[in-house]
């Protein structure tokens, strides 16, 4: 399971020796800063089987909803 947000606090924590605080509230900035992403990059089903991303019109996920969305929100 993988999640870009706590992915990214703590590739920061291990540069900045950080504690379990500071990689919680890392990855509470991380997840605010990807909330725009989420906006523009979101699926749109089409019948049971397929989704279109709203912001790119490629098929779901897109490379960058990959990048910004936990595993399992995919």
């Amino acid at each position: 399971m993988t999640d870009p947000a706590i992915a990214a606090a703590q590739r920061v924590a291990e540069r900045h020796n950080w504690d379990a605080y500071m990689v919680d509230a890392g990855t509470a900035a991380a997840r605010e800063a990807l909330a725009p992403l989420r906006e523009l990059h979101r699926p749109i089903h089409v019948g049971d089987h397929y989704a279109y991303c709203e912001g790119c019109d490629y098929r779901w996920p897109c490379d960058s909803a990959k990048l910004i969305y936990r595993e399992e929100e995919l």
